[in-house]
């Protein structure tokens, strides 16, 4: 079939050429989907859903989503189960479903007359009228109903020829310069009765059909948006080009898949010598686009670019500042950050020749000599003795030393070359001022080891250490002091990063909040030997006039609460160190149903609200609609009865050790916890497939292929003979060494080329390992996986209660071919919805056609930006038959100018939209406090000591106008009241990193709305994950997706990739 398709830029290029010629298009339903007008498939599950709701009330909330494949499916068996519906994708599906759900003609009309009202055309209909001015398209031939391109018309110089079956006679006349026919072959709502149902179809006036078949033969065709449903029409379109003539013909699609009737015709083209191909497109508007940029010239194409762009500059400036109200204190905590003044000027000057690795380069020059120097823009900028700088340099300096200002740019960039020079500085200064020894990158470290450790055969001797980072934030600069180790060897030489990484573990997994406290303070008094602020001189002793001025007490910041109502205020001896200001923000809540399934239950603990109530659809289980849940299993046949025997505990009850009772409670067995059974097989039945042993002896690439593919093969058997609504594949201790593999040409990956595989048949799948069976924690691991399971069986467990239900959010997620070589980088973008209770619908994967790497992180360009941001719009009105109000954007990498502008025109329509950059904060640790009293001359004095427990979870810090830290994973609330729980209880948590880059919603709402989705990962037992779940799938989605044969507007349910 390959020999009839035409690829996208191709196609574009032969309209371009050939613009001179008249070009008609034939629109259908799926042009109009941008515009507010659900395609043909969709009006026909809008019905479906209808005469399925109807005869099942009751269950309404559950089938909300229609374009979840779940909810499809399930309205599917019901219907097949009637018997007297027709098969799945048939072409009579159109006239029978609408007929049957609206059998009065009179609601048929008012059913497109409602939506058709609130259309508007989109850009692709405007720039199709661009092009009709041109002279490039003179004709517009539909089977909508929307009268969309005589609306566009209206607002440029063409004159559209209406045509319908009330008024034939207009296509007779061939359109003039500056006219445009737009003709209408299923009747127009307006003017006559609709021509949708079959029978009518059927019916059509032949004057139209034979006018259209003329108009084919001087007048190439671009066919757009349409599926080649209707029969009448595509009987014209073969009647056309079933004899030879000069013009051709292009059938664009959505995606690759060519259908039967428009590989009918495209054949039928050929045969008769006609040029004829299939055009892969990912829709109409960038279809439009890309011809508009291409065929029109000068000033008309410059019209078309300020098309594109049409959002008001005041969408595109909207970017307030973050506030945060004036509250009662409920506590106070304490930042690693202390104030600094660095050197306002440093020394800067040219070379004559740069060598291969200038920073090397300049690091070796300045070894052993008082002074540090780094690269920045083509020239050299340093610090120190300006003898030793001209002795170092030598006959390769050109031209003069001069001193030059650091300006306020140089300071806000965290990791630019003035940062580093003066991180540099900073840390050579320390090391000689507190004798302690440096990397003079970014860490110090003590001479001494404080304690001995062995590792793999490897004495590690393990020092108390500290990394520095400069940050500026809230209109200063700050050195951040971070307490960590170093692990080197008796030479004083740092060991491996595998090695290093086990012991670092060990150690700093347990430095939690009081013991970061402590070893912070004793950095402290290390480091900075006065009070108030300590001076330091870089080089020391020579008179220098580089100091550095560092403010030796650190920043603390006051939370408010507008829950906790004693507040607290502090004493004369505290305030002036008060710098910042958060906000507690109430953990969120999730919404179930309960026990009876009448109505919602509310619960912020996920596994609480699950074993107290019923799972969110519960009404699918109670009606009968999903009455079970059936597992497949693959696994080898020497562990068949260890499994078997593991899976019957599904039923059991398993109870939290002593340590995990604070988040954990009982899990009651399946049926208990979800209301319905789960339905295991034994070895031997046919839902179990035992998968063959990999030959042993071969490389790790070649037996990991082999596994993979023994894998996939028994999981096609389970699936052929029983459906299983998810298949759970385990995985022994023997096989692990074949998980994974990585040389210098790619990287392999069991799981993930095991779930490529699986979502492309739509088969969801479970890993299960064999050292998981021996956990010590039972009761955890069987709440994870009973969840996982009843979310890949596409059932829900629990939604968030929807701060603001005209609110929708997207997760941009990237991966990239790291292993191919420079400049040819395929990055693939995801772009994946939630709506606003936090289920995820609909994504879309892409190839970012002209991506930029900046620091290893791919971004997009404007036009690459547009087209995804196109894409969410579309899928958008797919989902939820309109534009939501507001859009929330969600992504780990900074949106630059071109991507904001992108994002912004092609969500025009979309009255609020935020862009929000999310990341892990690498340097900022801030520590809870305790407020206590002590007794002092008579008198009690406020004391604030180190709480057990870190920063509590929800607790939001401005750091500046947008940028502020939240805290998702932090202390909260335990299931025992009055109690204190911390998740993993390792480390103190890192905040997260907010920066807006465009929008207006206050800090709370963000902050309350990341807290919810961080809640919603179903492939977990724990109360929450450190990032939202727009920003975990969005990745997971495009790092799986990458390996599957086919994407672009295929859509798969997401949880096939959990």
């Amino acid at each position: 079939m390959t020999h009839l398709i035409l690829p996208l830029d191709a196609f574009v290029r032969a309209i371009g050429v050939d613009s001179q010629a008249p070009h008609a298009v034939f629109l259908g339903a799926g042009a109009s989907i941008s515009s507010g007008l659900p395609s043909a498939g969709m009006c026909i599950w809008e019905w479906k859903r209808s005469i399925f709701l109807t005869n099942n009330p009751g269950v309404e909330r559950q089938f909300s989503e229609l374009t979840l494949h779940s909810v499809q499916e399930r309205i599917q068996r019901w219907l097949d189960t009637k018997g007297s519906y027709p098969a799945y994708r048939s072409l009579e599906e159109y006239s029978f479903y609408i007929e049957q759900c609206y059998p009065i003609s009179g609601h048929r009309r008012q059913f497109f007359a409602d939506k058709i009202r609130l259309a508007q055309p989109h850009i692709g209909y405007n720039l199709l009228c661009l092009m009709a001015e041109a002279g490039i398209i003179t004709s517009s031939w539909t089977t909508n109903f929307d009268g969309l391109v005589t609306k566009a018309a209206a607002s440029f110089n063409i004159t559209p020829i209406e045509v319908g079956i009330d008024c034939q006679h207009r296509v007779v006349r061939q359109p003039r310069r500056g006219e445009l026919l737009c003709v209408s072959l299923h009747g127009d709502y307006r003017y006559d009765e609709l021509k949708n149902t079959d029978d009518e179809l059927q019916q059509q006036e032949a004057q139209l059909k034979n006018d259209l078949v003329a108009e084919l033969q001087n007048t190439a065709l671009i066919v757009i948006g349409y599926s080649g449903r209707d029969k009448s029409v595509m009987e014209a379109l073969e009647a056309a080009y079933s004899r030879p003539g000069p013009t051709d013909l292009y059938w664009c699609g959505f995606g690759d898949e060519i259908n039967k009737p428009v590989h009918r015709l495209l054949e039928t083209a050929r045969a008769a010598g006609r040029t004829a191909y299939f055009v892969p497109t990912m829709g109409f508007d960038d279809t439009l686009t890309r011809l508009a940029l291409h065929c029109l010239t000068g000033t008309q194409q410059e019209r078309a670019r300020l098309l594109l762009s049409e959002v008001s500059n005041e969408l595109r400036d909207r970017n307030a500042p973050f506030t945060i109200d004036q509250i009662p204190c409920k506590t106070l905590i304490k930042s690693n950050a202390f104030e600094i003044d660095c050197p306002s000027e440093v020394f800067a000057f040219d070379v004559k020749k740069w060598p291969e690795k200038p920073w090397d380069w300049l690091e070796g020059l300045s070894k052993g000599r008082r002074f540090v120097a780094v690269p920045h823009q083509g020239k050299v900028l340093a610090l120190g003795l300006l003898d030793d700088i001209r002795d170092a340099v030598g006959e390769q300096l050109s031209g003069s030393i001069e001193r030059t200002p650091v300006t306020e740019a140089d300071r806000n960039f965290d990791h630019g070359a003035v940062n580093a020079l003066m991180r540099r500085v900073l840390l050579r200064a320390l090391a000689e001022s507190s004798g302690v020894a440096t990397d003079c990158k970014r860490c110090l470290w003590e001479t001494q080891a404080y304690e001995k450790k062995q590792h793999g055969g490897q004495d590690c001797y393990i020092h108390r250490a500290v990394v520095v980072h400069l940050r500026q934030f809230s209109g200063r600069l700050h050195m951040v002091v971070k307490p960590t180790v170093a692990i080197l060897d008796a030479k004083g030489n740092e060991l491996p990063r595998n090695v290093t990484k086990v012991i670092k573990m060990e150690i700093l997994g347990y430095q939690h909040n009081n013991k970061f406290n402590q070893a912070l303070g004793y950095w402290r008094e290390k480091l900075l030997l006065t009070k108030g602020t300590f001076e330091i001189e870089f080089p020391q002793n020579c008179g220098s006039t580089y100091r550095f001025k560092i403010r030796t007490a650190p920043l603390f910041a006051q939370i408010g609460s507008r829950v906790r109502q004693q507040s607290i205020s502090f004493d004369d001896r505290i305030r002036p160190h008060i710098k910042q200001q958060g906000i507690e923000v109430p953990e969120p809540k999730l919404l179930f149903a309960n026990r009876s399934g009448t109505q919602y239950a509310r619960d912020s603990h996920p596994l609480r609200g699950l074993h107290s109530n019923r799972p969110f659809d519960f009404a699918l289980s109670s009606h009968g609609l999903a009455p079970s849940i059936r597992l497949g299993v693959v696994c080898p046949e020497r562990e068949g009865q260890l499994l078997s025997r593991y899976l019957c505990q599904s039923a059991q009850v398993h109870q939290p050790n002593k340590t995990e009772k604070d988040y954990l409670i009982d899990y009651p067995g399946f049926q208990s916890a979800f209301g319905i059974p789960l339905e295991i097989p034994r070895p031997g039945d046919a839902a179990w497939a035992v998968c063959p042993e990999p030959k042993t002896g071969g490389s790790p690439k070649a037996s990991s292929l082999e596994l993979a593919k023994l894998i996939t093969r028994s999981i096609d058997s389970v699936v052929a003979v029983e459906k299983p609504h998810v298949v759970l594949v385990f995985i022994p201790n023997r096989w692990s060494a074949w998980r994974d593999y990585r040389d210098e040409q790619e990287y392999f990956d069991l799981h993930d080329f095991v779930k490529a595989y699986c979502v492309q048949k739509g088969v969801a799948t479970q890993f299960l390992e064999e050292h998981t069976l021996s956990s010590g924690q039972q009761c955890r691991v069987w709440w994870w996986l009973t969840v996982a399971l009843y979310a890949k069986a596409m059932r829900t467990p629990w939604v968030l209660e929807a701060l603001d239900p005209n609110t929708a959010f997207v997760g941009l997620g990237f991966t990239i071919d790291r292993y191919a070589a420079k400049g040819q980088h395929i990055v693939l973008g995801c772009s994946h919805l939630f709506n606003a209770q936090g289920e995820g619908l609909q994504f879309r994967l892409s190839k970012i056609e002209n991506p930029m790497i900046l620091g290893r992180n791919p971004h997009m360009s404007y036009d690459d930006a547009r087209r995804v941001a196109e894409t969410i719009r579309q899928l958008f009105f797919e989902s939820q038959f309109r534009l939501p109000p507001r859009v929330v954007v969600h992504k780990q990498t900074r949106f630059l100018d071109e991507e904001k502008k992108g994002l912004l025109d092609g969500l025009s329509g979309v009255g609020e939209v935020d862009l929000l950059e999310i990341n892990t904060d690498a340097s900022l640790r801030y520590v809870s406090s305790v407020l206590n009293y002590k007794g002092e001359n008579g008198q009690k004095k406020q004391v604030f000591d180190e709480d057990n427990f870190p920063v509590r979870r929800g607790t939001a810090v401005l750091l500046e106008n947008r940028c502020a830290l939240l805290w998702s994973h932090g202390a909260t609330d335990a299931v025992i009241q009055g109690w204190k729980y911390f998740q993993g209880k390792r480390h103190i948590p890192a905040p997260l990193l907010l920066r807006r880059h465009a929008g207006s919603a206050d800090l709370e709402l963000l902050a309350s709305e990341i807290l919810g989705l961080s809640k919603m990962d179903w492939n977990s037992a724990d109360m929450y994950s450190k990032l939202p779940a727009t920003i975990c799938s969005s990745r997971q989605i495009a790092r799986i997706g990458a390996k599957l044969e086919r994407f672009g507007p295929i859509s798969y349910d997401y949880r096939l990739f959990m």
